[in-house]
Formats: structure tokens, sequence, C-alpha cells
């Protein structure tokens, strides 16, 4: 037998219950912790791979479409939608509004997009100075970059 700095005497040999009663190695919950993560982690891995090889690459889309009009001081905003349905990104987006008449156009508006990632919507707005009630509004996409 030992002593402690107590002065008393400490058996040797043995060992806490705590420490007796617990098994050495991995334990069933972490195993199945571990099997799952695996799962989940050939599964993202999986889906990017397909995805990645099988994406079309095809040419982009832009579909704009009006979506609303508000009056202010001396100018009118035409709010509009802008979809690439298409299966490629593109970058700087020029987004062209014309106000038409019998006799041609009467005024322009353009703004530019950013980014507009393939099979997704942005959203954005042009000025003009004249009622577009009053004329025939036309939007559409004027030209883009590949990012």
């Amino acid at each position: 037998m030992t002593k402690n700095s107590t002065g008393k005497a400490k058996p040797e040999g043995r060992q806490s219950d705590k420490a007796a009663a617990r098994k050495p190695g991995t334990s069933i919950a972490e195993w199945i912790v571990a099997g799952i993560s695996c799962a989940a982690l050939l599964s993202v891995l999986t889906y990017l791979v397909i995805d990645g090889l099988s994406a079309p690459d095809g040419t982009p889309e832009i579909v704009v479409v009006p979506v609303g009009t508000t009056p202010g001081n001396d100018r009118y905003v035409v709010e509009f939608s802008a979809s690439n349905r298409g299966g490629k990104s593109v970058a700087a987006v020029e987004i062209k509004g014309e106000l038409r008449d019998d006799k041609g156009v009467v005024e322009e508006s353009s703004v530019v997009l950013d980014y507009v990632p393939q099979k997704s919507e942005r959203r954005g707005a042009l000025i003009f100075t004249a009622d577009p009630n009053r004329h025939q509004l036309r939007l559409f996409a004027g030209g883009y970059i590949e990012p």
C-alpha cells in the first residue's frame, strides 16, 4: 500500500467504477453516426458529379416581362422581371425598353443587370418621362457577356 498526501493508506490496483464499466473501442452510436455521415457525403458528391456532367450548356434565353408601372414626379418607373430560361448563365445583361406609337420610337431607356444565372430571375426597373400607358411598351434583352 502507498500513502497519499494526507498520510492515509490507498489500495493499489483498484480501478474506479466508471472506468471498469466503460468498454474500450467504438460504440454502436458512433458507428451509426459515421455511416449516416458517409452516406450523406457520397450522395452529395454523386449529385454534383452527375449534375456537372449532364448539365446542358445551351444558350441563354432572356425573357423580359413588365411587372408594374408607378408614376412619380415627371417620370414613370416600369418594373420588370428578367428570366433566364436557358442552360447558360450570363453577365452584364442589357435590358432595353422602348415606348412606341404609330410614328415610331417615342422614348428609350436601358439598364444593365450584373448577373443572371441559368434557370433564374432578376428584377429591375426602367425610368421613362413619357407615360407608358399611353404608348406601346416593348421590353427586351439587348446583349450580354459570358461570365
